[in-house]
């Protein structure tokens, strides 16, 4: 993809250091405040702390290939000033050290599978921190452990563990990446009874706004590691991420599709699914209504995985058997095989809108939000490119008490709530021309979901971070103690307020 037709600052004032200079030596002797360099002197820099071909400008090869590897088509037309692609640990330091020393604004992307414009690229008002170069992954502890670089995929690190027989909770499809997933909490095949992603986390290597490179644990700066299992862009840039590790060999995974008249009858399905999680939380069963415009109807999709290679096992998929399908992927497989399928579903490049709500399990609202997108998107479905989809999956009890039982997290959930649904409305379109319209229709559907679902006594306050909308209040929906206490540690570890030079991300200071 070629990214000729920008226009680069012309005006940058020659800096006299050298390669390998340090950070403070950039900077004029006796300077106590932070100094202000345009975004073309903040790049000019970095070539100068960092190897200079770590720092990628417009029109280079590698620069293109960053921009173009993005989830969202609009994040893809975002252009930095530079891109920066550090391989260690030292060299996310010295960035980070120069950025908040020299008021340079930036963005960070790990696998850039985030949704909305800014998430994780920046404009000319900055450089963008690319993690795709940190892909080191090794077994520690007798294998019960792995650590994982934030550049890698799910799938690389799926296909690193498969010959060893093991899991971790990570994604569930392949091409997400590991830092955001992370960051936002993560729902894996293994959540229903171990918790979320950040729960199975057992250490963070993490670069804090000073520099420093320091771990967090559950021995050491314990308050940061439970912060940081929702921490977002607030605390610093995680380079390693260490998880437990459990056996897995062969699985039973795939896809299932129905006629849309069905839906009714598997939305009841899936809420006994959900109850059944109580005796066996080994498997996934999810509901996806999407616009198929092959057929210009609704089809429903259903991905279904078992952690053991046991086909419809009793009594959890009880009854599913007899429910017909219109098509039929299911088999005796690997995790590698069933996170392929399902990035397959949604491979990305569109623009992009989701929007994520949380409610008890209930069969009808979810139907009833489908009915109203089917309605309020009829308009825009005429259209090449543009489709959307709802998404539906358990937060089971046993989900919340197994991250309870790991020392919690800052996501304000417990075992009272009872068994939730999670909701993912998202929706697809490429004319520029519709971002206008369909954005604000997207505003308009969240607020009639969240509205319907209040007035019916199910909405639950919590905002999953990794399907949310930009516009949502993710943090704080959390709750008020949670929030203070994630201030708290933002406070401790960054109190100067170093990394609002930060773009992206949901932020503490604007809750």
């Amino acid at each position: 993809m070629m990214r000729t037709s920008f226009a680069i600052l012309a005006a940058i004032i020659p800096l006299t250091f050298t390669f390998g200079a340090s950070v403070e030596n950039l900077l004029p002797r006796n300077t106590t405040q932070k100094q202000d360099l345009t975004p073309a002197q903040c790049c000019d820099g970095l070539k100068r702390i960092l190897d200079p071909s770590k720092v990628l400008l417009p029109g280079s090869p590698e620069y293109a290939a960053q921009e173009a590897s993005y989830y969202s088509g609009e994040q893809v037309l975002q252009f930095p000033v530079c891109r920066v692609a550090p391989t260690s640990p030292e060299d996310v330091s010295s960035i980070i050290k120069f950025a908040t020393t020299s008021n340079c604004n930036f963005a960070v992307r790990s696998g850039g599978h985030m949704n909305w414009v800014g998430s994780s690229n920046i404009g000319p008002e900055g450089f963008t921190i690319d993690l795709e170069d940190m892909k080191q992954i090794e077994l520690l502890d007798d294998s019960k452990t792995v650590a994982i670089s934030p550049g890698l995929t799910w799938a690389d690190v799926y296909t690193f563990l498969r010959p060893h027989n093991l899991h971790t909770a990570g994604g569930r499809s392949s091409h997400v990446g590991v830092g955001g997933f992370l960051l936002g909490g993560g729902i894996s095949f293994l959540s229903l009874e171990h918790g979320f992603g950040s729960d199975n986390i057992i250490n963070y290597q993490i670069v804090l706004a000073d520099g420093s490179i320091v771990n967090a644990n559950e021995a050491e700066r314990s308050d940061l590691y439970w912060a940081l299992k929702g921490g977002s862009t607030n605390y610093g840039i995680v380079t390693r991420f260490d998880m437990a590790t459990f056996p897995l060999d062969q699985m039973w995974g795939g896809s299932l599709y129905y006629n849309i008249s069905l839906g009714p009858t598997l939305l009841d399905y899936l809420v006994g699914f959900t109850e059944r999680l109580a005796v066996d939380a080994n498997g996934l069963f999810a509901l996806s209504i999407a616009w198929n415009a092959a057929n210009n109807d609704y089809l429903i999709w259903s991905p279904n995985a078992y952690l053991a290679p046991t086909p419809f096992p009793s009594p959890l998929y009880d009854g599913l058997e007899e429910i017909p399908t219109v098509r039929d992927t299911m088999r005796i497989t690997n995790l590698v095989s069933v996170t392929d399928e399902i990035n397959m579903s949604s491979p990305g490049g569109s623009r992009t809108q989701w929007f994520a709500l949380v409610f008890k399990a209930d069969a009808t609202l979810p139907w009833d939000i489908y009915q109203k997108g089917a309605d309020i998107m009829a308009p825009f479905l005429g259209k090449e490119g543009t489709s959307w989809a709802l998404t539906l999956q358990p937060i089971n009890v046993g989900m919340i008490a197994a991250a309870a039982n790991r020392g919690g997290n800052p996501f304000g959930l417990t075992e009272k709530d009872g068994d939730l649904f999670l909701l993912l409305i998202s929706i697809f379109w490429t004319d520029p021309e519709d971002d206008g319209k369909i954005k604000a229709t997207t505003q308009d559907f969240l607020r009639w979901s969240t509205d319907t679902a209040k007035q019916r006594n199910l909405l639950n306050r919590f905002i999953y971070l990794n399907y949310a909308l930009d516009t949502q209040p993710v943090l704080a929906s959390f709750g008020d103690e949670n929030v203070r206490r994630m201030k708290a540690v933002q406070k401790k570890y960054d109190p100067k307020g170093l990394l609002k030079v930060w773009k992206g991300g949901y932020k503490l200071d604007e809750v």
